[in-house]
């Protein structure tokens, strides 16, 4: 196993711990009318490992009642592609897929995935159109939608000031204090948001990693002293932070959405609106599943405002407007984390997934020899 698996599998258990805690809230349970007949039909479904109690109630019971069809969960973490891989002719491992962009593009681009027919999907139509404004989805690949942010997060008595901004890890006091989530997709873009501001252009981070993700790097090897040392996972990150092992740094924020309420005293997070960026899911179907109309049917339950709220309510983001609305006005800290307004799913942003693409080889030796291993 690589170090990007470890570290992928990190964020995959930060995602399932959180959204499985505890059961979800919201009516999603309800069976939807309408629907296709689909009795007598299997539907395999790949879901993260921790998140398949909650699509067994929410997903797999209501869509079984709806449909007529039988849908198998079958949870794990960075193994789907490799089961898909090794998957005889006409008979995939699954039928549909939940993905990251790390996995999904290369899969895509090699052939693994089909094409979606979005007529069958209608449910996308209440998504924002920035969560479908890339690729994946305007070649209909499948369907993207936004996750966890990156966020930041502080210990209290670590702090003097609070933190506002990525450019607050650049102070003086903070110096040897930062810890940083060790795989590059968010920390190498933290440090592009730490060198926007020192340059005085924030907002900037996504466009200098898109243009000229060198001059980050160099500033990364710069700056690395900063970080006292790099964190695994969310719940590993926040039991340090908790412990005062280190000042503040980036975390996930479905991890301080789902445990920083309740230690509000000891710790503090914010999402800042400048240089914003989420991490990229998407809902694909195998090329040669017989099942594809039914993979679509599912995909289009799994977009209904009931099941997005649900989730949402569980510290997840949601490209859905309507239940993004619903529920920033539930939860002001939900509000400042993730997008509810035109406005906000206008502006936002995946991490630069395309520019790390470009050249992941080297910036993945570069991060792991010269700035991972020697902080």
């Amino acid at each position: 196993m690589n170090c990007h698996d470890v570290n992928r599998r990190g964020f995959l258990k930060t995602v399932g711990a959180a959204l499985g805690a505890g059961g979800l809230i919201g009516g999603c349970s309800k069976p939807a009318p309408g629907g296709g007949d689909f009795h007598g039909r299997t539907l395999t479904v790949f879901v993260y490992s921790g998140l398949d109690k909650i699509f067994q109630e929410h997903f797999a019971g209501p869509f079984e009642a709806k449909t007529g069809a039988t849908v198998v969960l079958d949870p794990g973490w960075e193994d789907s592609i490799a089961k898909l891989k090794t998957s005889p002719k006409g008979q995939p491992a699954f039928d549909l897929v939940l993905t990251d962009a790390t996995q999904g593009y290369p899969a895509i681009k090699s052939g693994m995935f089909r094409q979606i027919d979005f007529d069958k999907v209608p449910n996308h139509k209440a998504l924002a159109p920035g969560a479908l404004d890339n690729w994946v989805a305007k070649e209909r690949y499948g369907v993207t939608f936004h996750e966890s942010a990156m966020t930041l997060a502080w210990n209290h008595k670590q702090v003097g000031a609070e933190p506002t901004g990525w450019g607050d890890l650049m102070r003086a006091d903070l110096h040897g204090k930062v810890a940083l989530y060790e795989w590059f997709y968010m920390s190498l873009y933290t440090f592009a948001c730490m060198k926007a501001a020192a340059d005085r252009k924030p907002g900037t981070a996504h466009k200098i990693l898109t243009d000229d993700i060198g001059s980050v790097l160099d500033f990364a090897k710069r700056e690395r002293d900063r970080v006292r040392f790099w964190w695994p996972t969310g719940p590993k990150m926040f039991q340090d932070l908790l412990q005062g092992n280190f000042a503040a740094g980036n975390a996930h924020s479905v991890t301080m959405l789902q445990t920083a309420k309740e230690k509000a005293d000891t710790v503090g997070f914010t999402t800042p609106e400048t240089d914003r960026a989420f991490v990229q899911l998407m809902w694909v179907i195998p090329a040669d599943t017989p099942n594809a109309d039914l993979a679509e049917a599912a995909i289009d339950f799994l977009l209904t405002k009931d099941v997005q709220a649900a989730m949402a309510r569980r510290g997840a983001g949601t490209s859905h407007v309507e239940a993004a609305r619903e529920v920033a006005k539930e939860d002001a800290a939900w509000a400042r984390t993730y997008p509810s307004t035109d406005e906000q799913f206008r502006t936002m942003k995946y991490f630069p997934y395309e520019a790390y693409f470009k050249d992941w080889d080297h910036i993945k030796k570069t991060w792991e020899q010269e700035i991972l291993r020697k902080s």
